[in-house]
């Protein structure tokens, strides 16, 4: 609606009309607002409490299951029996007594409850570790026993251990089960040693909260702290597997989050079960995280609010009707004067339009509005005179007369507009005059005179334009006159450049150093070559007629690496290249160089051509490789020396055995000479390895067993001595402390291991070294006696056990016994690199 265009009458009509609209639509609103807002209020404070009770109840039965768990890991922290049947007995108690427990445990770290888990593997109510694991369950209806299952994944067992505290369990499934566990750590010594704990099946807390029921269709579910549903009356399929968030409605989602920080409150939003509109009201089961949702039917709810807040609106609906035609009355009676002034009004409006400034108002109206017409000639009146002035002015200015003023005695608006045109005029006149000057100083080539003065609007592009103007041709002048400076200092840099350029060309050419560029093709043909490259029998004509490129240079063994080496630098992306190669004089003699070669690329990243240096290191190699076999000279006589030392110190040894008849003596004096012996064979055997640094421990071992087979005289026992050694090389720090365990470790076999067997039962000892990549693993094994269970190896006063353990630990190793079937050793270690 167009509201210029609405008459008086009408506009009258729709202010009285509105103004009572707005106050029977405030007064009823009010009224509505007021009762239903108590009613309203009623009902959501009524719901509120009833899901309070039933929170409060559901938190009391938590809260007992929760102490019941507590209970039973409290008085295992008293116990110190160390009765497994007695604790079953606890625990199967507990579950008899409250019949609304799913089960009840403890769950006790290895060895932790009485040290005797291997005594328990596989027994009734422990799994395969031993470990005091009880369950006692009703999962499968009647009361059993069972052990705990994938505790050490669930967090059941691995919260209470890791925070040392309490828990109620996120609702989880177990063995097909919906349940939620109340968990408490047992602590001797201030030390975790396991957790007791009850079960409740979640499926007993669906049966309570599915009775619940509030006004015709309302109903209750529950959910836990991660918007999980336990509980839901008609889709029962949902529980365990669906959250509050899968039902993806805002409203839901907001609400999962405030149950997630442990809050209350409620929600308008569409029930995702009945489709229905609902308020869910939620409060939080502080015990356990949950919360108790109430789902409440708002159109039940508010029923009785409905039906008043109808009827008050159609009372207010006809007052509205009444008042609308009074209004139409009233209006009557004011606007017909005013029409008849309005129309006056539009004949003065057509004749000033064609210019009739002179027509006047009918002041013949009704006294209450006689000063209308009156005012409005006196306004009339006032404005011929500035108007025609105007006119004048705008004239005069047009004809370039910029002079010319308005009249100084206009009043009000008009001395204002008179003022303005005024103001335009005196500035118009000073822009040309400033404009004329600055292009007067542009015929003088002078540009650093500026406008000064700022036009506005279109004036402004005018100057603007100029000073623009002045700017760019000031610019240009100046860089001209600094490009002229810089060709001058250009030119005199290029001279010096030259002047150096000479200077380093005469350093090259007196130098060792062959500069070279070469592109990267196939044969790498030379683009530039310094002329010292005639130290190697070559002049540059060779190069620049073609008939010589790099790769003829290089010692044609030397070609396929050099070629292999440089290839996969330039597939890197590398941009430098270093290698030491032989290469070939002209006469056929080979030398030694070292190249050093900077890569470079196109904008593309392609190799576009190779420049470096190359130096003669001949001789360098040739005293480095003298150096070499000096070195080798003087390794191979230490290990030589050191290994006739070794075989003195033994002959010394057996020697000196002969002179006492104590059997222990002689054992002890042989076992040394048989330990010097183990270290000369190393020393041998490096003395015999083409590096000097690692042995063939295949062959070694070989050699080792072979002579503590002569030492202990096994031909005439019914004993054999099985080798299985991975193809392996050994550094001396490893392979010494390796050959005395498995010296020790043999010899102890061969005297002990047999002493009781018949002699017709065979004997076997087993030595085998095994290899994974940069791990190894050393097993000596026999079928004798077996070393008693009363022998701790690692704590004994054999001194060969003993140096077997220090050594094990030497080469950084763990060593492990098995007592089945005899007696087997197994070492895992890792050879140090150096």
């Amino acid at each position: 609606m167009d509201w210029k265009n609405t008459s008086l009458k009408s506009k009258l009509i729709l202010f009285i009309v509105t103004g009572v609209l707005l106050v029977l639509v405030t007064s009823t609103a009010v009224i509505i607002s007021t009762v239903t807002s108590q009613e309203v209020n009623l009902a959501y404070e009524q719901s509120i409490e009833k899901a309070r009770g039933f929170a409060n109840y559901f938190n009391s039965d938590m809260r007992a299951n929760h102490v019941i768990g507590q209970t039973i890991a409290n008085s295992m922290n008293a116990y110190s029996t160390s009765d497994r049947d007695e604790v079953n007995e606890i625990l199967k108690e507990v579950a008899v007594r409250n019949p609304n427990l799913l089960g009840t445990y403890v769950c006790y770290e290895p060895n932790a409850f009485d040290g005797n888990d291997q005594l328990f593997i596989n027994a009734e109510g422990h799994d395969e570790t031993g470990r005091f694991i009880p369950y006692w369950n009703r999962i499968n209806g009647d009361l059993a026993i069972d052990p705990l299952l994938n505790y050490e994944e669930s967090d059941y067992y691995k919260l209470p251990k890791t925070t040392k505290t309490d828990h109620i369990i996120d609702p989880y499934f177990y063995e097909g089960v919906f349940i939620v566990s109340y968990v408490t750590p047992i602590f001797k010594n201030d030390e975790f040693v396991g957790m007791g704990g009850a079960d409740v099946s979640l499926t007993y807390l669906d049966e309570v909260v599915s009775e619940v029921k509030i006004f015709d269709t309302g109903y209750a579910f529950m959910t836990g702290n991660t918007g999980i549903l336990i509980s839901q009356p008609e889709q029962k399929d949902w529980i365990g597997y669906k959250t509050l968030y899968d039902f993806d409605i805002p409203e839901i989602s907001n609400m999962a989050d405030e149950i997630k920080n442990g809050s209350s409150g409620y929600i308008d939003t569409i029930d995702p079960t009945t489709g229905k509109t609902v308020v869910m009201f939620y409060e939080p089961i502080k015990t356990g995280n949950f919360s108790f949702i109430l789902v409440v039917p708002k159109d039940e709810m508010l029923a009785g609010v409905t039906e008043l807040r109808n009827n008050l609106i159609v009372i207010s609906t006809m007052s509205i009707i009444f008042m609308t035609g009074l209004a139409a009355l009233i209006a009557g009676f004011v606007t017909r004067p005013i029409n008849d002034i309005v129309a006056d009004f539009k004949d003065l409006s057509d004749a000033a339009v064609v210019g009739q400034l002179h027509a006047r108002a009918d002041t013949e109206v009704d006294i209450d509005f006689k000063n209308i017409p009156l005012g409005l000639n006196e306004i009339l009146d006032a404005f011929t005179r500035p108007m025609t002035e105007t006119m004048r002015v705008t004239n005069e200015l047009a004809k370039g007369e910029l002079q010319t003023r308005m009249p100084t005695d206009l009043k009000g608006e008009f001395k204002h507009i008179g003022d303005t045109l005024d103001s335009f005029a005196t500035k118009l006149n000073a822009i040309i005059d400033e404009s004329n000057a600055v292009l007067t100083s542009f015929q003088n080539e002078d540009f650093t005179h500026k406008i000064n003065l700022k036009g506005e609007g279109d004036f402004r592009i005018l100057t603007d334009g100029i000073e623009i103007t002045r700017q760019s041709l000031y610019k240009a002048t100046t860089e001209r006159k600094k490009a002229e400076e810089e060709l001058i200092r250009y030119a005199k840099e290029l001279e010096r450049s030259n002047q150096m350029k000479e200077e380093m060309e005469r350093v090259i050419e007196s130098s060792p150093v062959v500069v070279f560029k070469w592109r990267a093709e196939k044969g790498w043909p030379i683009e530039f070559v310094s002329s010292n490259i005639s130290q190697f029998g070559y002049s540059l004509e060779d190069f620049s007629a073609g008939k010589v490129t790099y790769s003829d240079l290089v010692y044609p063994k030397d070609l396929p690496r050099v070629e292999e080496q440089l290839q996969k630098k330039c597939d890197e992306g590398a941009n430098e290249f270093t290698i030491e190669y032989r290469i070939l004089t002209k006469y056929g003699q080979i030398l030694w160089a070292d190249e050093r070669t900077f890569i470079r690329r196109d904008i593309d990243g392609n190799v576009d051509h190779l420049q470096g240096i190359i130096v003669n290191i001949d001789e360098r190699k040739r005293a480095e490789e003298a150096l070499l076999k000096i070195e080798e000279i003087r390794k191979k006589e230490i290990h030589h020396r050191i290994k006739n030392n070794l075989q003195v110190i033994s002959t010394l040894l057996y020697l000196e055995s002969d002179k006492f008849k104590d059997e222990k003596v002689r054992d002890a004096f042989k076992n040394s000479q048989d330990r010097v012996r183990t270290m000369a064979l190393v020393h041998e055997k490096l003395y015999q390895s083409e590096d000097m640094e690692s042995i063939d421990f295949v062959d070694y071992t070989k050699n080792l067993i072979n002579y503590l087979s002569q030492s202990y005289v096994i031909g005439n026992r019914n004993i054999t001595i099985d080798l299985d050694v991975a193809d392996v090389f050994l550094n001396m720090d490893t392979a010494v402390p390796l050959g005395i365990i498995i010296n020790e470790l043999v010899s102890n076999s061969l005297k002990y291991a047999f002493g009781d067997k018949d002699e017709n039962e065979k004997g076997i000892i087993s030595v085998d070294i095994e290899n994974f990549g940069d791990e190894f693993m050393l097993t000596v094994s026999d079928n004798g006696n077996g070393i008693s269970e009363d022998i701790d190896f690692r704590d004994t006063e054999s001194l060969g056990l003993q140096l077997v353990t220090n050594l094990v630990e030497q080469i950084g190793g763990d060593i492990e016994l098995k007592r089945d079937n005899g007696t087997k050793f197994i070492i895992q270690f890792t050879e140090e690199k150096y």
